[in-house]
């Protein structure tokens, strides 16, 4: 047996009647106890708080105040759980939140606080199981099939975790004995809860000795795969294939090999005539705009004539997703579909931005000198690190579930060109990210992201291997991703974060990692040496001078930004940089002087990049030495983001009062940092994505289920730069239509009686809305998503609907309420029979709830753009200066859009039914309101009052499609 398992734990929850321990009560208590490997005890009790129940907490528990009041008193319950816990371990889902509650019992009961060792099963099941999507107990117990019958209520809660442990204490002591070594080595000297943890597992018996290395891996300093051998490319068709429109089209026809692969296949029309199209575009170097509404299979339609032409010809397609969710669709189901159905062998490769790749050399300077690691987050993050290697064949991001402060240690150990030491570095022969590039470079099809493709652009297509046809799949988003890509961001933790990393208290950072090993290194000749260490002490002064430099630009900019902004939005204020603001003489000095502090900071940036190159000097017979070649490497990584910051920086302010580009700077004010961001992006992007990318590939196919506006794909041809090949006849274009019948399946109605969008007040519309949802809601038992357009009216209709939508047993959630975790809402509402959901921005497209779970779509306002956002005012600016019709050319088009995505969200097979409503009578009242309606596939239309619309909406839920 070993230590771990023969110790006594005792895995407890808490119930409570809020979050915050110094002002909330504990209200239950449940406990299990295990010993010897197995569960020995169980304990429970409820607790009397003194008070009412939250409603929430009500909700949440099921419990009722008249159940506490006669529950016993908290000082009569501590002392027999202090006794049941005895001298166990103490384990918890989430153990700071438990920990902390229980510390404030013990205090208010006259008891020391608790300071044994505790366990958090959050944190050892991200490093047992690093690749998990949510480390939630109920996920966790889903996943792994754990009885957990009663959620939110102590025992059952309790009882769920320990069976969890116990599969998690099996699976950590199976790691290897290498990974365990490594594991004590890294946390010995902190204060990590998990330490003894693991100290006890590295010490355990020579059963656990495991001298094997897990399959894939050299050593415990090469903690990843074998090198794959990637051959060189080579087309096994050997120019025997011929394409052609006619021999791609037989994949989906009837008779074909999708049709022998699945039984009762149906050939779908639409389909086959946008694989038509897209193979005609590669054929004639021309651009395809393709509308393919939800359900025509326009994956597959794009992916066979790729994988077929560049098999044929030799030259290389890139497929690029706007979401991850789609990429990963495409390399999950349809890759694997294209490879039994496309009769020769082809290679496809997933391709992303190399901060997506872990760097191993980052890894192991982390791993091997536990002193740079500053808190528990970043420990948990290291040795997390250290079990996904094991599994991991991609080192992709992707594979991991980051958040909060695991999510920024991501930064210190991805890979970057900049910190990049290439063969020089052990790693090399297995680096993931030029494992992933080979790939690419020997693919046949490419699948990548927007961002790739911009950024490609940007650098002078210097990023993906080189292409001349290209699918943007979600081509709705080309605009808005344009702007974000092709304009540029500075930000104050941009610098902040890159001066830390070089420099920060107690002795940490790369320059004094650098020094360490200067000294470790010292020989040869005695004057070099000392003129090499004299330079880095130089810089690591000169570091304190420019933060001190530095920290007074951006709060002079945060100062200029708060004083002349208009409103603030959360504590975030928003300007937008126009020359009229230096009219005011007050401003205009301000200005003055924070030019006058740039110009300071870039003179002390000169100097300190004068530094860095004279250490790059003297360090050239040290270079052999590779743990000092990738110090230095990353020094002057870190130094080159300082540098493109502060040059940034610099260009923004020279750039105020440009024609081409909108400026705009944000700042907050609940921190005590000069928190500032820099923004400047294209007024206009279609002549940019043009010249250097329409212009520039031989075929460009766009394909979305929203790019046209009444039926015609004029705006967004304008709006993306494709008007110059469509008037050179080089721009094919298609909209077919889905295999959905929306007549039938859907219903489309508007309350005539519905509070006005001006002219009354937000509380009162909140009010109203709330009341017209839990109507609704009773109507279709649950099974409701509605749709806000300002995460402010979502809270307020949020806190009033949900005590009305309880009493009559619906639960409702909503997004960063209820979770900040789109994916796990999503989960939980399907699961629950009656619920609710509200979501904001991200919620109008990519959410794919399919079936019974959800039969009504409530829109609560039309999805216009807020007018005083910076680059939509510009815009807007630019389209009245050259006399157009900015509203009806701009702002409609853009917001019809984003309704054709919302709508999407109801009907996702031919078997849905459902309704939706919208709480917007401008789309019925106002003139460009009909253009939304007719940019619809075609619901069933209704119109009457709030009533007769309850009861048309009850009626058609009812009735069979």
């Amino acid at each position: 047996m070993t230590p771990s398992v023969s110790e006594t734990y005792v895995v407890f929850d808490l119930e409570t009647t809020g979050l915050e321990p110094s002002r909330d009560h504990i209200i239950e208590i449940g406990a299990v106890k295990i010993a010897g490997g197995r569960i020995t005890d169980q304990y429970q009790t409820l607790v009397n708080p003194g008070k009412s129940l939250p409603a929430h907490i009500r909700d949440l528990t099921g419990l009722t105040d008249e159940e506490l009041k006669e529950a016993p008193e908290l000082e009569d319950v501590i002392d027999e759980f202090l006794k049941f816990i005895g001298d166990g371990i103490l384990v918890a889902h989430n153990a700071d939140f438990d920990l902390g509650f229980l510390n404030e019992a013990l205090e208010e009961c006259g008891y020391l606080r608790y300071v044994g060792e505790t366990i958090d099963t959050v944190t050892l099941a991200q490093i047992v199981w690093p690749r998990e999507s949510s480390f939630s107990l109920g996920s966790l117990s889903e996943r792994h099939e754990l009885v957990h019958e009663e959620a939110h209520r102590a025992l059952s809660d309790a009882m769920a975790t320990a069976a969890m442990f116990l599969l998690l204490l099996e699976k950590a002591a199976d790691l290897p004995f290498l990974i365990l070594q490594q594991i004590h080595s890294l946390t010995e000297y902190s204060d990590w809860p998990l330490r003894h943890f693991f100290r006890r597992l590295a010490e355990s018996n020579t059963s656990l000795m495991k001298i094997d290395e897990p399959e894939g891996c050299v050593t415990i300093d090469r903690l990843m795969h074998r090198p794959v051998v990637i051959p060189i490319k080579e087309n096994e068709t050997g120019g025997t294939l011929n394409f052609s429109v006619e021999e791609v089209e037989k994949v989906l026809a009837k008779g074909g090999p999708m049709s022998d692969l699945m039984p009762g296949y149906e050939e779908r029309p639409p389909q086959i005539q946008m694989l038509n199209a897209v193979s005609e575009a590669f054929q004639e170097n021309k651009h395809l705009i393709v509308e393919a509404g939800t359900g025509t299979g326009k994956s597959l339609a794009y992916l066979i004539p790729s994988v077929y032409y560049a098999k044929a010809t030799g030259e290389r397609v890139v497929v690029a997703t706007h979401t991850i969710n789609l990429q990963e669709q495409l390399r999950e189901r349809d890759v694997p579909l294209l490879k039994e159905v496309v009769p020769f062998p082809f290679d496809i490769t997933v391709f992303k931005g190399r901060s997506n790749y872990l760097c191993m050399r980052k890894v192991a300077t982390g791993v091997n000198h536990p002193g740079l690691i500053t808190d528990h987050n970043e420990m948990t993050f290291n040795v997390r690190m250290l079990t996904w290697l094991l599994e991991t064949g991609a080192g992709d991001r992707e594979e991991l579930t980051l958040s909060g402060p695991q999510a920024d240690s991501w930064n210190k150990v991805s890979s970057a060109s900049d910190s990049c030491i290439n063969k020089a570095c052990p790693w090399f022969r297995n680096c993931y990210y030029h494992r992933a590039r080979a790939l690419a470079q020997n693919a046949d099809v490419i699948i990548t992201n927007h961002s790739l493709v911009l950024t490609d652009v940007k650098a002078d297509h210097n990023v993906l291997p080189g292409y001349q046809y290209l699918v943007l799949d979600e081509a709705h988003h080309m605009e808005d991703e344009a702007t974000k890509h092709l304009g540029n961001e500075v930000s104050y933790f941009q610098m902040y974060g890159a001066l830390n990393r070089l420099y920060r208290d107690k002795n940490k950072g790369l320059l004094y990692q650098l020094l360490q090993k200067i000294d470790l290194l010292q020989n040869g000749d005695g004057d070099v040496h000392a003129d090499l260490r004299a330079t880095v002490e130089k810089m690591l002064e000169q570091v304190a001078e420019l933060r001190s430099s530095n920290e007074e630009v951006f709060r002079l900019l945060q100062e200029f930004t708060i004083k002349n902004s208009t409103g603030t939005d959360g504590g975030r204020y928003t300007l937008r940089l126009r020359t009229e603001i230096f009219n005011d003489e007050a401003a205009a000095s301000a200005w003055a002087g924070i030019a006058s502090s740039s110009e300071n900071l870039q003179t002390d940036v000169q100097a300190f990049r004068r530094l860095a190159g004279k250490v790059e000097e003297y360090s050239e017979e040290l270079m052999r030495d590779e743990m000092y070649a990738g110090l230095l490497t990353d020094v002057s990584g870190q130094v080159k983001e300082l540098d493109g910051g502060w040059q940034g920086l610099a260009t923004f302010l020279r750039s105020v009062g440009s024609e081409t580009s909108v400026l705009w700077m944000e700042a907050e004010d609940r921190t005590m940092r000069p928190v500032v961001f820099l923004n400047s992006a294209p007024i206009d992007v279609a002549p940019l994505l043009h010249t250097h990318l329409f212009s520039k590939k031989e075929s460009v196919v766009l394909a979305s289920a929203t790019l046209t506006i009444n039926q015609d794909f004029k705006y967004t041809i304008r709006q993306l730069g494709l008007w110059e090949s469509k008037e050179l006849e080089r721009l094919l274009e298609l909209q077919v239509e889905s295999p959905f019948d929306y007549k039938k399946q859907s219903l489309l109605c508007v309350p005539a009686d519905a509070l006005p969008v001006k002219g009354v007040s937000e509380d009162v519309f909140t009010t109203s809305f709330a009341e017209s949802l839990t109507n609704l809601a009773r109507a279709s038992q649950g099974r409701m998503l509605v749709l806000f357009t300002s995460h402010r009216m979502l809270r307020e209709t949020y806190h009033k609907a949900k005590p009305m939508l309880a009493e009559h047993g619906i639960n409702l959630l909503a997004h960063n309420l209820d979770s900040s975790s789109r994916h796990r809402l999503v989960h939980e509402f399907q699961r629950q029979e009656r619920a609710v959901l509200f979501g904001a921005n991200s919620f109008w497209e990519g959410v794919d709830i399919p079936g019974d779970a959800l039969s009504l779509l409530v829109i609560a306002r039309l999805p216009f753009w807020p007018p005083n956002q910076p680059v939509v005012e510009a815009r807007t600016e630019k389209l009245e200066r050259e006399g157009r019709n900015s509203f009806m050319d701009y702002s409609v088009p853009q917001a019809i859009i984003r309704f054709k995505q919302g709508f999407g969200r109801l009907i996702r097979t031919k078997r849905d039914r459902g309704a939706i409503i919208v709480y917007d009578r401008r789309i019925v009242e106002s003139r460009y309101g009909k253009h939304f309606i007719k940019s619809l596939p075609g619901p069933w239309f209704y119109q009457g009052t709030e009533r007769e619309v309850l009861r048309t909406v009850y009626n058609w839920l009812k009735s069979p499609l």
